[in-house]
């Protein structure tokens, strides 16, 4: 055994590198934020804001741009909920002018997200799914304010979401913004924008009931709750997703007073959650997906929501040797210090997201739909003890109804 010492210059530099490894360590957990103080401006926006609104509007303000996106997108479903568009439209495109600055499909939008991802994820811009879904919702408001155009954009810019998953630009494969869209270019009178959409949502769910060209009545029921992130493997820097909690309904039937409509899903978002280009996740780290060894497809995670299956298709010595001896230890310590340093999984999420999202059209004239009420079946097609939830029926200037619907408690 060689029982030379390494130079006095080894030692320096294994040192000062293992030193600034140990302060790395004390370094790697999650950032501590402390509220900010509001100012005036902001006490008075806040006294002015709805009793249900005002907690998250504190939030908001006290999180401040970090959160900022986040905030809003609970701001603009708690909203939509309580049927205050107004309040949903404009946190909802806040929300949106934040996310195109860095997820617009442009080279400056790309540089963005370089330097973005490089400072560790501070702001928060939401998983490609979250994304999608604020898009979502804010096309919805357009749908019920008769700008078909607008939604339309909106779904397709939804879509375009999806496929910025993880920097790779995978196929887009969320069958509830083609459905939307399709519907949207339905009611702008251009059939051969609806057939493109269609086909793809064909494509995606060949059995699924398409629009007629008559129908004016749109039934979206929202099931479940929000998918979670938490913070898996070592150091925690790996983030995974898991079902949302306290829940069980998986299929629905609306009672109308005249009729029973069943609802059919279009959408599992925790699918979407877990899946990048059709294909499952284990976990996302680093900025990559770490993809399941198994040939699970997303036919077989719809299956879940209990609906019949074809709904859903798949879906040495000297100083040569000294020299070498530093390399070594300083890039031993160099990769230690590179595991050290990786930051914990961003783990905040949406908490007011469905799990599903089911739709149906028709040709009718509905009345009373705020007394309409839901009725909800398990995987097994067991009935389900569950409050009947939310109603909103907005007829736009068109003459065309949404009819939305929630499972979620208030």
């Amino acid at each position: 055994m060689n029982s030379r010492k390494l130079p006095r210059t080894t030692w320096y530099i294994a040192s000062a590198v293992l030193a600034f490894g140990l302060a790395g360590c004390g370094a790697t957990g999650p950032a501590q934020y402390q509220p900010l103080a509001l100012n005036t401006q902001e006490q008075d926006t806040l006294a002015g804001k709805p009793a249900y609104l005002q907690p998250l509007y504190q939030k908001l303000f006290q999180e401040g741009q970090r959160n900022e996106v986040l905030n809003r997108m609970e701001i603009g479903t708690a909203a939509f909920y309580h049927g205050d568009l107004d309040e949903a439209r404009e946190s909802f495109d806040v929300a949106l002018a934040r996310i195109e600055t860095v997820y617009a499909n442009n080279d400056s939008a790309t540089e963005a997200r370089s330097l973005w991802h490089e400072e560790g994820r501070k702001d928060f811009k939401g998983e490609p799914y979250e994304r999608t879904m604020a898009y979502y919702y804010r096309g919805l408001i357009y749908l019920i304010d008769g700008e078909y155009d607008n939604a339309r954009a909106s779904f397709i810019s939804g879509l375009m979401q999806d496929a910025f998953a993880e920097e790779e630009q995978n196929r887009s494969d969320f069958a509830l913004m083609m459905l939307l869209a399709g519907w949207s270019a339905q009611k702008m009178g251009s059939t051969g924008l609806a057939q493109e959409a269609y086909d793809e949502l064909r494509a995606l769910r060949p059995d699924y009931p398409i629009p007629a060209p008559d129908d004016n009545v749109l039934i979206i029921a929202e099931t479940g709750t929000a998918p979670r992130k938490l913070a898996d493997g070592m150091g925690h820097y790996q983030l995974v997703f898991r079902p949302g909690k306290q829940f069980t309904e998986k299929q629905v039937v609306i009672h109308t007073g005249a009729e029973v409509v069943a609802v059919p899903p279009v959408e599992n978002i925790y699918w979407q959650a877990t899946s990048r280009g059709g294909r499952p996740v284990d976990a996302i780290v680093e900025g990559k997906a770490a993809f399941a060894q198994n040939t699970a497809d997303v036919g077989k995670a719809l299956a879940q929501l209990g609906v019949a299956a074809n709904v859903y298709a798949p879906l040495s010595s000297g100083s040569t040797g000294q020299v070498g001896n530093t390399l070594a230890l300083i890039g031993v310590a160099s990769m230690a210090l590179s595991q050290q340093v990786k930051p914990r999984a961003d783990t905040r999420y949406w908490s007011r997201l469905p799990d599903a999202v089911h739709v149906v059209s028709q040709r009718t004239t509905p009345a009373n739909a705020e007394s309409w009420r839901a009725a909800y079946l398990d995987l097994q097609g067991n009935t389900v003890n569950h409050p009947s939830g939310v109603f909103r029926h907005y007829q736009d200037p068109q003459g065309n109804h949404i009819i939305w619907h929630s499972s979620r408690p208030r």
